[in-house]
């Protein structure tokens, strides 16, 4: 009893550090400025008159089309579709045993992860914007590959993306392999909320320098707003049960 109440105390920070984030992001994404392009690229000119190149940083959000950048559009690595943005991640399924060999579970190791770091535009009826995604995640990108090959052992575990040939690993205890990805596609409605600076020679729009709240994504903001609220609410009420429930199953197990 006393280990189950500090799992579930535990459970319960890790819900409430949840919320805190949620709560956090919601909060930036109120608070920031929606500046269209020609504004933003008129606050960036001034900035720089008074105190030289180099030196801008202006948190903002924009909202406009993702465009590919100079060099074009970009191929996902799995499904082979045009974007301007992609993520996968392939996972293998397997069997272990433990205890003594006495029991099996099953169990799931990601083999393969990938996003794409390269520069793309956001374009509103101003002008456009550069955008660094980094490896940063896009919130709500669409998903367009999601399968579940088994394995074989005639099959063989080496994946190719690309010119890259990865092993995927296997042998006894695989069941298979699962396959995800998203992407952005080209026009997408694109909403981004970051920091607007000049320190790599153009403006950009990118993660904060010093750390912070970076949000790129397909969906509106109102969208994002309530998904934050409701993951608030979610894990903050979870939190709150699982700490109760927590203190109550110490207090039970001490005085037994």
């Amino acid at each position: 009893m006393i280990w189950t109440g500090l799992i579930a105390l535990v459970v319960a920070v890790a819900c409430g550090w949840l919320a805190r984030h949620s709560n956090n992001r919601a909060q930036v994404m109120e608070r920031t400025e929606t500046l269209p392009v020609a504004e933003l690229r008129a606050l960036h000119s001034a900035a720089a008159q008074a105190a030289g190149d180099g030196v801008f940083r202006y948190r903002c959000e924009i909202v406009g089309r993702a465009l590919p950048h100079k060099d074009g559009a970009l191929r996902s690595q799995l499904g082979g579709l045009e974007c301007v943005w992609h993520q996968h991640k392939i996972t293998r399924r397997y069997e272990e045993t433990y205890r003594d060999g006495r029991k099996r579970r099953t169990s799931n190791e990601v083999v393969s992860r990938h996003t794409s770091s390269t520069a793309f535009f956001v374009e509103d009826a101003t002008g456009k914007m550069v955008i660094h995604p980094g490896e940063h995640p896009v919130t709500g990108a669409e998903k367009t590959v999601d399968r579940f090959d088994p394995h074989t052992s005639s099959g063989g575990n080496r994946l190719q993306i690309g010119p890259i040939g990865l092993d995927l690993g296997g042998g006894d205890g695989t069941i298979g392999y699962r396959h995800e990805e998203w992407i952005v596609r080209p026009g997408s409605r694109f909403y981004v909320n970051g920091e607007a600076g000049d320190g790599n020679g153009r403006l950009a729009i990118g993660a904060p320098a010093e750390g912070g709240v970076f949000v790129m994504s397909p969906k509106s903001e109102e969208e994002l707003l309530r998904g934050e609220n409701r993951n608030v609410m979610l894990f903050g009420s979870g939190a709150g049960v699982l700490a109760l429930t927590g203190i109550v199953l110490l207090v039970l197990g001490i005085i037994r």
